[in-house]
């Protein structure tokens, strides 16, 4: 009898480890094809679209391969969703590319892409569904020194905020220590709903060298139902500059829950664009603000001086026609 049971768990075992390996194989197998295809599938890490786990950490796991084998794409593609529940570091020379339209949802309130240099998304839909969410969507460091030989952007992308309280950030560019900067990066065909801030600017005043957010270009944005559109915090010049950013055909729709559409610190940022329903939902409210740390900015789009507050020196705004 004691034999019996003693093969019956020797066979059970045997299973047990021809089982494993065979997934081990197959695992391997999946990368290897990956390699040979210079990229890499989150699927090939666990991740499954449509169900309720967590993916965030096959996410994660996939750029990590990526780097270390020098492949330049990691893939999330299909009519699929997939939750995000911690956030993710797009690390340096890999692009995240997600089909048309793959949806990461994320549930809990974290900054979801750190967005290292040299590294891209493109495509696909990010939507936030948790109430509590009060962090950035995508966030860019001037500690990586973003600069004009770098290949970072963002391009194809809509960023929903689904949970009806319109909080968090959905794109922020940051230098807020001394000698950090952010500069080049390309934001083309963005669309971005129902945040609190839309695109947040920022240059902290330095305790050292220079920090500045320069020459950054953002090129067919759409920003719709956001507290606060755009938002540029800095001083007019250095140590603390943020200037020559372009916001070019941008197409603004207000709300009920809009506050302001522009407010600009920091020179020569030009801003061009239609906002729309100025009348019906800002009748007696100034939605954009050029604050006295403002300088030689210039708005052209269908707004008059009857919305627009400047305190500081040589804005110019230039209405072309009503919407």
């Amino acid at each position: 009898m004691n034999y019996k049971v003693f093969m019956l768990s020797l066979a059970v075992l045997i299973l047990g480890i021809l089982f494993v390996y065979e997934k081990y194989e197959n695992q391997q197998q999946s990368l290897e094809k990956a390699s040979l295809k210079e990229e890499v599938n989150i699927e090939d890490f666990g991740a499954k679209g449509n169900d309720d786990k967590d993916d965030s950490t096959a996410i994660q796991e996939a750029i990590n391969y990526g780097v270390k084998h020098e492949l330049g794409k990691v893939k999330v593609t299909g009519n699929q969703r997939f939750i995000l529940q911690k956030g993710i570091i797009l690390k340096q020379g890999i692009e995240l590319e997600l089909g048309k339209y793959t949806t990461l949802e994320v549930q809990g309130d974290f900054r979801v892409f750190e967005i290292m240099k040299n590294a891209s998304i493109t495509n696909g839909i990010i939507e936030v569904s948790d109430k509590n969410f009060s962090s950035e969507v995508l966030y860019f460091d001037g500690g990586q020194k973003f600069w004009s030989w770098e290949t970072s952007r963002i391009e194809g992308m809509n960023i929903i905020n689904t949970s009806d309280e319109n909080t968090g950030t959905a794109i922020a560019l940051v230098a807020d220590h001394s000698n950090e900067f952010i500069s080049f990066v390309d934001f083309s065909s963005i669309k971005i709903v129902g945040f609190r801030t839309g695109v947040f600017i920022k240059a902290e005043t330095p305790t050292g060298k220079y920090n500045f957010v320069n020459g950054n270009r953002f090129i067919n944005l759409t920003l719709d139902d956001c507290v606060e559109c755009i938002v540029i915090e800095s001083s007019k010049s250095i140590p603390n500059e943020v200037s020559g950013n372009q916001f070019t055909d941008f197409q603004i729709q207000l709300s009920d829950a809009t506050e302001e559409v522009l407010k600009v610190s920091g020179s020569d940022n030009r801003f061009q664009g239609m906002i729309w329903d100025v009348e019906s939902y800002a009748s007696e409210t100034k939605i954009v603000n050029f604050s006295a740390q403002s300088m030689r900015n210039s708005l052209i789009s269908n707004v008059n001086e009857t919305y627009i507050v400047d305190q500081g020196d040589d804005n110019s705004y230039y209405p072309q026609s009503t919407p």
